[in-house]
């Protein structure tokens, strides 16, 4: 799985046809030079032919080239062979490597020990999955699948009355479902905006591409995880090759596999947003009290115990004059270093224990295993919107009228008496593919109400299959985050273990470092707890017995990591297939920005007692060798420290990641530099709307997970007060739990 994606995307196949060059005579000429030339007939080699010395001379001169294609040549090689090589696993779930490197593998949880309150959440969302793509791979035909939705409680038209005249949209499609509003996406964004809706006694259908692992049954092996919870496996990377992009892609999204980091939006950010962005939202007391229910609901503590790794940081952080502190998580043990392949103990309250269950209680339906296409909208007429309102031609005939629109605050958008900007079109629903090829089945979901929450690549990738571009807005403003690390071998003896794995992820950072009294765009620094495919695939690799010494030296290995709130941005585009494609380059703003980030890593890792310290790159003069002694490892550290800078900043030298997307569908104070209005509904399309990290008009500068539900508990309710006659009188409207 893990190789098919790979050689799938644009990275991978420049690795597929390098290796394909490398078994030509003339290929290996090419890419090897002299050092492909042996004494005897034909003259020429095959990289395989060639000696193992001359191999790794061949591969560490990529690794350092002054020539950007070969140093990406060599990260795309390392990157492939590392994932497969130290992720592949037997029948019992080990891998022949673990045991030299000190990692013991994964260690599953027996059911009886999983959190009760999660066991519970659990059952009440599998109540509300509907597995359609699951029985779609067992063969099912259509009329079956529609069984099995409507036994689920989907509301499929077969079984109502035909309504009017089919929609195009409709031909073809082996399932039509009704409901009020349809989700695409389950994650952060989708969370607690459709908690919310179903509260408010509106028919929530959520379509989530990925499936569910309840957590007994998660095996916690790093190559099961990717293949089955990330995007594209983990392997997903920006056009140019420079940067890899995680992103969740299972029921509950990135929240079932993030590093449980709950940063609320800082301070300056909101004004930010608030003054720059014309949002007052941010900065009012509506905000404040989305991000006081959201942090209730999952239980955001900053009272732990760090692991080793992240001690170690905060000692060294501590002893070049930098504050430390404490990041808030959502995590009610913070005993594990697995949850970024899920959370076995239930722990962890993402999604799936918290507001898609709550949601699932109050009736929405998931349906898993389905993938969206398209948006459907139709031109907006008298008849069917009302300053973006959606009336009674989409609502059953229950109109919003002004005894509704009485329930709702006098300065919002969806009052009679508000005047929000008209929209040519409306949205109708979504229709989305279960399978692919010819073999797949069409399916449609009928709403008035469409909340796109699939995140800060799949919306807007899903907004431009749909044709709504919003002035050439949707993509553009893309951030990444973009990271570097830096590792740092301790002494066992003195140290003992690091074990970057184990006790509680990424804890401990510095305030001081982001610069969020000034500009608020500098480096966050922390450690993250790194397993070995990801250790391998970036620690730089320099020659054979150097990188089976980094393997072995792997437990007690600090990792430090940089990631930046940058001020540059790129864009997603679509192929065309309709995939996503991610188009970025790291600023040169941004770059001194890591380079900082960096340096207080070094130093830090320095300051903490490490024997040696590698800045991230390939070359003989990026580790820094210590001996413990002041008055030796002072200037020493000065003199590398300046060689470092003095380099700067190249792509391909070190392995880059990014594990938070945001930016790409906006929200703003106009059309013309953004694609959602303050309430989070699309400026070209009625009822459609963007409740994810996509709608951030910066980088957040924190992990942006409070947030997205954040900013998705604000969208949820203006969607719950603006559209509340659609429950009429098919359900009474519940009371909405999360109010602080």
């Amino acid at each position: 799985m893990t190789y098919i994606a790979f050689v799938c995307c644009n990275f991978g196949m420049l690795c597929f046809r390098l290796l394909n060059l490398l078994t030509w005579r003339i290929g290996c000429l090419l890419l090897c030079g002299f050092s492909a030339l042996i004494g005897t007939f034909p003259f020429v080699a095959t990289f395989d032919e060639l000696p193992v010395t001359r191999r790794e001379q061949v591969l560490q001169s990529w690794a350092t080239s002054r020539i950007p294609q070969f140093r990406k040549a060599f990260k795309a090689l390392q990157g492939l062979i590392m994932s497969v090589v130290l992720t592949a696993v037997d029948d019992k779930h080990a891998n022949p490597v673990w045991p030299g490197m000190g990692y013991p593998g994964p260690m599953p949880v027996e059911p009886s020990k999983v959190n009760p309150k999660t066991v519970e959440a659990h059952k009440a969302l599998q109540a509300g999955l509907v597995p359609l793509g699951r029985a779609h791979e067992q063969g099912k035909s259509p009329a079956q699948l529609r069984d099995i939705a409507a036994a689920k409680g989907l509301q499929v038209q077969d079984a109502l009355r035909p309504s009017g005249p089919e929609l195009e949209e409709e031909a073809g499609a082996g399932l039509v479902v009704k409901c009020d509003a349809v989700v695409v996406g389950s994650g952060a964004g989708a969370g607690p905006c459709t908690a919310l809706l179903a509260a408010a006694g509106l028919r929530v259908v959520v379509l989530e591409k990925g499936t569910f692992t309840p957590n007994h049954e998660l095996t916690l092996t790093e190559g099961d995880a990717l293949c089955s919870m990330y995007e594209q496996d983990a392997m997903m990377c920006t056009e140019d090759g420079n940067i890899f992009i995680w992103a969740g892609a299972t029921v509950g999204g990135g929240t079932r596999v993030n590093w449980c980091v709950s940063f609320r939006t800082p301070e300056h950010v909101r004004r930010e947003w608030s003054e720059e962005y014309g949002l007052p939202m941010f900065t009012s007391d509506r905000y404040t009290r989305a991000m006081d229910a959201v942090c209730k609901r999952l239980g955001v503590s900053e009272e732990y115990k760090h692991g080793k790794q992240a001690q170690t940081m905060m000692d060294g952080l501590q002893a070049i004059g930098l504050k430390v502190a404490n990041m808030p998580r959502n995590c009610l043990s913070h005993d594990c270093g697995h949850c970024c392949f899920g959370c076995p103990t239930g722990d962890k309250q993402d999604m799936t224990t918290t507001f898609l269950a709550d949601a699932a209680r109050d009736g929405a339906k998931i349906v898993t295993g389905i993938y969206a296409d398209k948006i459907i909208t139709s031109p907006t007429t008298s008849t069917t919107a009302v300053n973006g309102q959606v009336t009674d031609a989409y609502t059953n005939g229950h109109s919003a009228s002004k005894a509704n629109s009485e329930q709702i605050p006098s300065n919002h958008p969806g009052h009679a008496g508000h005047a929000a900007p008209s929209r040519a079109q409306q949205a109708g629903g979504v229709v989305g593919y279960l399978g692919t090829g010819k073999d797949r089945v069409k399916c449609v979901f009928k709403a008035p109400i469409v909340v796109s929450s699939a995140g800060s690549i799949n919306s807007p990738a899903l907004l431009l299959r749909s044709g709504i571009m919003v002035n050439g807005n949707v993509g553009k403003n893309l951030r990444l985050h973009p990271a570097a690390t830096t590792p740092a071998i301790f002494s066992e003896q003195e140290h003992g273990r690091i074990n970057m794995w184990q006790g509680p992820m990424m804890t401990a950072y510095s305030p001081d470092a982001p610069d969020w009294e000034g500009g608020g765009y500098g480096p966050m620094v922390s450690t993250p707890p790194v397993h070995p495919g990801l250790f391998a695939s970036g620690v730089p690799w320099q020659g054979g017995e150097a990188f089976k010494a980094s393997l072995e030296h792997y437990s007690n290995t600090a990792l430090a990591c940089t990631y930046v709130r940058d001020r540059g941005s790129g864009r997603v585009t679509i192929d065309k297939q309709g995939k996503p494609r991610l188009h970025y380059t790291i600023s040169p703003f941004d770059q001194k920005s890591m380079w900082k980030g960096l340096d207080i890593d070094i130093r830090a890792m320095a300051a903490a007692g490490a024997e040696r310290v590698n800045n991230g790159g390939c070359g003989p003069n990026d580790t820094l060798h210590l001996s413990g002694n002041p008055a030796e490892d002072g200037p020493r550290l000065e003199k590398f420290l300046t060689r470092f800078h003095a380099a700067g900043y190249n792509p391909y030298q070190r392995a880059h990641l990014s594990m938070h997307q945001m930016g790409t569908c906006r929200m703003g104070a106009s059309p013309h530099c953004s694609v959602a209005d303050s309430e989070g509904q699309c400026w070209d399309v009625a009822g459609l709307y963007i409740a994810d990290a996509s709608c951030f008009p910066t980088a957040s500068g924190v992990n942006p997970m409070i947030t997205t539900e954040s900013i998705a508990y604000t969208v949820g309710e203006g969607i719950a007060a603006k559209y509340q006659h659609l429950a009429g009188k098919r359900r009474q409207p519940v009371d909405i739990k999360y109010d602080v």
